[in-house]
């Protein structure tokens, strides 16, 4: 290529390019223009920039935002906005989760509601033979309704307890919780703690309130074992409530 040609060319990347546009177009480059105080030049190339992008996307992704931006008001650009949105707030779910799981394992904390809360401080002032009164203000079947998302008359016995194991070690109040299924009707459930016997005595019987509620569709008889760092229950499902 001569120079010639070269300059020639040059001067001819370097002419003003002249589309014609809609009135629209025309609205949205006047706004952004006042807006943000660019030229039409600067605002034609960043629109530019963002086309390259969107086109360089992978096809199955064009193809997710085409299905979903009529439902997000019929364009692509409100169901980019919302999907953004949605990932930040799960990066920050994320980062509260990490926290936690680092207060459990690191620190030993617990997650503890306010009426549980109340229910503890009630026990550690009460005296040593009247744990009975705290804890029968349970919000046990409040946690299983959330944590489950069915009507309490309609999970089994054996739901309950995975329901108990699930929620009870995510807060932390045992290091372990196991199930032993004896027979259809009868389960022995063994949770540590490494706490002390009176933790024991007032979790144990928590448990025989909460199993005992009439909310449940069936009875229950439970047999429970305190020690030190460890509570034993052996629960057998009586007859179901018609």
């Amino acid at each position: 290529m001569t120079q010639e040609d070269s300059a020639s060319e040059k001067e001819v990347k370097e002419n003003s390019i002249f589309v014609k546009v809609s009135d629209e177009t025309r609205d949205i480059i006047d706004k952004h223009k006042e807006k943000d105080k660019l030229t039409i030049s600067q605002i034609i190339a960043d629109a530019i920039k963002l086309y390259d992008q969107y086109k360089s996307m992978a096809p199955e992704v064009r193809a997710i935002i085409s299905n979903y931006k009529e439902e997000y008001g019929g364009f692509a650009m409100n169901f980019i906005e919302e999907t953004v949105k949605q990932f930040a707030e799960n990066m920050e779910q994320g980062v509260t989760q990490e926290l936690w799981n680092r207060a459990r394992e690191e620190m030993n904390m617990m997650l503890i509601g306010k009426t549980t809360f109340n229910q503890l401080i009630a026990a550690a002032a009460a005296p040593e033979e009247r744990l009975d009164k705290p804890h029968k203000k349970n919000v046990g079947l409040d946690i299983i309704l959330w944590y489950t998302e069915k009507p309490i008359k309609s999970l089994s016995l054996e739901e309950i307890l995975e329901a108990v194991k699930t929620i009870w070690l995510m807060a932390n109040y045992f290091t372990s919780i196991d199930i032993i299924k004896e027979s259809d009707d009868e389960y022995h459930m063994i949770f540590k703690h490494g706490q002390k016997k009176r933790y024991s005595e007032y979790w144990g019987k928590y448990f025989i309130e909460l199993l005992s509620s009439d909310e449940l569709s069936f009875k229950c008889v439970v047999e429970p074992q305190y020690f030190e760092e460890s509570i034993s229950l052996l629960i057998k499902q009586g007859y179901q409530k018609k």
